[in-house]
This record gives C-alpha cells, sequence and structure tokens, in this order.
C-alpha cells in the first residue's frame, strides 16, 4: 500500500541497524543476465542441504498445524539433490502454493514466512540451472517478499536476513547492505545449518575483500563445521572456493579433528583436486595400496 513503511527498514532499525535510504535498496540494474553465470549458483549438494537442514522445522502455517501433505514431498526430494541427482521441481513449487497461505494469515508467524522464503529461495535456483534469468528474476522477488515479511514480524530470523544477503549479492554482488545483512544473519543465528552455509559461500566469494569480523565469522564457521564433523560440506565449500579462498579453509582445516580432516580431503579428491592436510596422507605416499 502506498506510504506504507518499508518493513525491510523497520526491521533493520528496530535491531539497531538504524534506517536504509531508498537508494540502498535492492534494484534491477547489474542483474545477471542468462548468459552469465549468477553470482551465487549452488552445486546440487549443497542446494540440497536447503530441505534437509532443519526440515521437521518446516511447512507449518500460524495456525502452528503441520503440513503433512507437503511434507511428504520433503524428504525424497532432499535426498535427490544431495546426491546430485534430478528431481521433479513441480514438487517445489505445490510447496510453495500450499504455504504462501501465511502471507495473507492475520496472525504474523516470521517462522512460517521465512520457511516459505526458503523454498522461494529452492524456486529460484531451480530457474537460475535452467538458465532462465527472467523466471529466476521473478523468483528472487517472491522470495524477497517472504524474507521481508518474515522480519516485519521478528527482526531475529537468521533465515530471512541470509536470503536477502543471498538476493542482494545474486543482484549486485557487493554492497554495505549486503554486509548489514550478512552481519544480521550471523548475529541471529551464527550455527543454524542453512544459513551458516549460505554465509560462508557468500563470504568466500567476496574474499579477501573481508573486514577482521568477517573473516573472524567465516573461519568460525568452518571450524564448526568441521568440529561437528561436517567435513564433507567443508570440502564441498573448498572445491567450489577461489584459490585465494581455499587458503583460509584449509588453514583452519588443518587444526580440525582428524575425521573432519579425512572426510574434506575425500570429497576434495572425488572432485578431482587435492589439499594438503596434516591428518591425511599424500597422494602416492603409499603406491602399493
Amino acid at each position: 500500500m502506498a506510504g506504507s513503511p518499508d518493513p525491510i527498514k523497520a526491521a533493520i532499525a528496530a535491531a539497531g541497524q538504524g534506517a536504509i535510504s531508498d537508494t540502498g535498496g535492492p534494484h534491477r540494474e547489474g542483474y545477471p543476465s542468462s548468459a552469465g553465470k549468477p553470482v551465487v549458483k549452488l552445486a546440487a549438494r549443497l542446494a540440497g542441504l536447503i530441505m534437509v537442514v532443519g526440515a521437521a522445522l518446516w511447512l507449518s502455517v500460524s495456525t502452528g498445524v503441520k503440513r503433512i501433505d507437503s511434507g511428504l514431498f520433503l524428504r525424497p526430494v532432499a535426498l535427490h539433490m544431495m546426491a546430485g541427482e534430478p528431481y521433479d521441481a513441480a514438487l517445489i513449487e505445490a510447496m510453495d502454493a500450499d504455504m504462501s497461505v501465511v502471507l495473507s494469515d492475520p496472525v504474523c508467524d516470521y517462522q512460517a514466512l521465512q520457511d516459505l522464503a526458503v523454498v522461494r529461495a529452492a524456486l529460484a535456483e531451480t530457474a537460475f540451472q535452467g538458465d532462465d534469468a527472467d523466471l529466476a528474476d521473478r523468483r528472487l522477488t517472491a522470495t524477497e517478499q517472504a524474507a521481508k515479511a518474515s522480519l516485519a514480524c521478528s527482526p531475529g530470523s537468521p533465515r530471512a536476513w541470509t536470503i536477502l544477503a543471498w538476493i542482494e549479492h545474486i543482484r549486485h554482488e557487493d554492497t554495505p547492505l549486503l554486509r548489514t545483512y550478512l552481519r544480521k544473519s550471523f548475529q541471529t543465528g551464527a550455527y543454524e545449518g542453512w544459513p551458516l552455509i549460505r554465509r560462508m559461500e557468500i563470504l568466500l566469494s567476496l574474499y579477501p575483500k573481508l573486514d577482521p569480523a568477517e573473516l573472524a565469522d567465516l573461519k568460525q564457521s568452518v571450524n564448526w563445521l568441521a568440529v561437528k564433523q561436517w567435513g564433507e560440506f567443508v570440502g564441498e565449500l573448498y572445491l567450489a572456493a577461489k584459490p585465494e579462498a581455499r587458503i583460509v579453509i584449509r588453514d583452519v582445516l588443518a587444526q580440525a579433528p582428524e575425521r573432519a580432516q579425512k572426510r574434506a580431503a575425500d570429497v576434495i579428491r572425488n572432485g578431482g583436486e587435492d589439499i594438503d592436510l596434516p591428518a591425511v596422507e599424500p597422494l602416492g605416499s603409499r603406491p602399493w595400496k
């Protein structure tokens, strides 16, 4: 409605960041065309994390009733994505249609809205993978709508902040607004799986243009994944990272538990590359094996 305050400005102000000027928000200039690669385009295994992390919290409406019908779609789609296999995007569209009721619900439910935003982010990624920039743009706008609605309910939604950072990064690559979104994502959900992975992807793409706090956040996140025995995700991030950013991952991983080092190295070597880690035998060190 005309004259209504921008919910994202209100959320950031409520979170202690102050208002954002009208020139600082997302816009269309610089948006990647179908002829080029989007700034953030996940591998299928990482995209699958969208639906694996926190799956039990998904698909609820503001009444608190679980949407079991959509929930039945969740697990098979996630398993296909994690295995790098094709899946029926129509299932995700059905989830979106089923969950969109929360946008018109009189009860402001930030969790249901942030879950809707994550589903819509998955839809946007399918459009990127299909090289359809126009469809991706429409889906990004729909994703942004749900994320902003979540923050209008509560500024403590890490997924919503992370999604806004992801959209800002795709559209503009690097802006002060992106850094604000990343900071709020870390502050509201430093160790929530999906936001953590997304933040790391963005921070690695921005490296070495990180301030000390952002670099500390990145190292802390790599270490947390390693300590929690999610070395395979560290390996996936390493493969996707720029050479200079890989140094950061390697240095943190070298201090991680032996099992995490080996799991990450397995993923990296299966991806056709190698990494030097204290707990991992160099390739060719035992030619008789």
